[in-house]
């Protein structure tokens, strides 16, 4: 009877150490699979921190040549509206002028222009 509680005894042992070895083996599969999660979690999180820093370089960029083409947009904007005043200026200097040296057709005119527009703000 003792050689069959040894064998039994051996038995449970030998399953015991089995099931020991599986559960090692399971454990280290598993620590290696929660390790290569965070080595990729750690490459996805470098991969958007680069294209977080590559966004805000490209914003920066962006920021800085509307503020150059906003420059050259007032310069433009500033040389039209002088060249629009001197060009106002001289028409109204050559209207002066004519109306100093034909100051009896400009009258005419004036009546003229006065009677087309009364008719035509009556109809």
């Amino acid at each position: 009877m003792n050689e069959i509680k040894d064998k039994a005894k051996t038995g449970i042992d030998t399953a015991a150490d089995q099931s020991k070895g599986i559960v090692d083996r399971v454990g280290e599969q598993a620590k290696g699979l929660v390790d290569r999660a965070g080595n990729a979690a750690g490459q996805v999180k470098a991969a958007v921190s680069d294209a977080a820093d590559s966004v805000g370089e490209y914003a920066h960029q962006a920021k800085d040549r509307v503020g150059e083409y906003a420059h050259i947009a007032k310069d433009r904007a500033q040389h039209l509206a002088e060249d629009a005043g001197d060009t106002l200026n001289t028409f109204g200097k050559d209207m002066t002028a004519l109306v100093k040296n034909y100051p009896i057709q400009a009258l005419l005119v004036g009546f003229g222009v006065g009677m087309l527009l009364g008719r035509v703000s009556r109809a």
